[in-house]
């Protein structure tokens, strides 16, 4: 990658770390569960039609990428994520943050690895299935699955840690496992994915 590359990543990659916040301030802010979860898929469908850089929606690509860009999309992600935690603290507005926060710093990391690969899982399918339905049921119903199902989204972590001024060892441990989880569980469906194309052409 060359400067201007780099520089065009972390940028987009800043943009979906905004969106994501703001899917996770419309999901906090929700007294019915499955109405926030729906609503927070808003994220994930904006960076896609925008073409924003999300860590969990490009890391199952990760030959396509490359470590280097994935590293910048991390921290632009990190980075956009951390923008619109102190924008909403200091709008009137607030949520009960210690609640969501709290029991993911507890969490076990074996725990937490387990959930990630899960939530990188629906993450890829909801990438991968739109790009080749160009629906965007496929989108919002894993979104839909993985927040129901408390799975982990290291991404969105980000936010909540930060929402939550949480920032320490623990919120750093489970932040790093989430992101090896979310591209394990991406890269498991890729392989099956190309696993099957090949049978199938054979």
């Amino acid at each position: 990658m060359d400067i201007r590359q780099s520089y065009n990543t972390f940028v987009l990659s800043i943009m979906s770390g905004l969106m994501i916040g703001f899917g996770g301030i419309v999901f906090l802010m929700c007294t019915n569960r499955i109405v926030g979860a729906t609503l927070f898929s808003f994220g994930l469908l904006t960076i896609i039609c925008q073409g924003f850089a999300l860590y969990t929606g490009r890391i199952g690509y990760f030959r396509t990428y490359g470590a280097l860009s994935l590293l910048i999309t991390i921290a632009g992600n990190f980075v956009g994520t951390f923008i619109m935690a102190k924008a909403f603290q200091l709008t009137r507005h607030t949520v009960d943050i210690v609640s969501v926060v709290t029991p993911k710093l507890q969490d076990s990391s074996l725990s937490v690895f387990l959930l990630s690969i899960g939530c990188g899982a629906m993450m890829y399918l909801a990438v991968d299935s739109y790009r080749k339905s160009k629906s965007w049921l496929f989108v919002i119903l894993p979104i839909i699955i993985f927040i129901l199902s408390g799975l982990e989204h290291s991404i969105a972590n980000m936010f909540y840690i930060s929402l939550a001024d949480a920032w320490g060892w623990d919120a750093l441990r489970i932040t790093l496992i989430a992101l090896v989880g979310n591209g394990v569980g991406s890269w498991i469906i890729n392989a099956s994915n190309f696993t099957l194309t090949e049978k199938t052409e054979n």
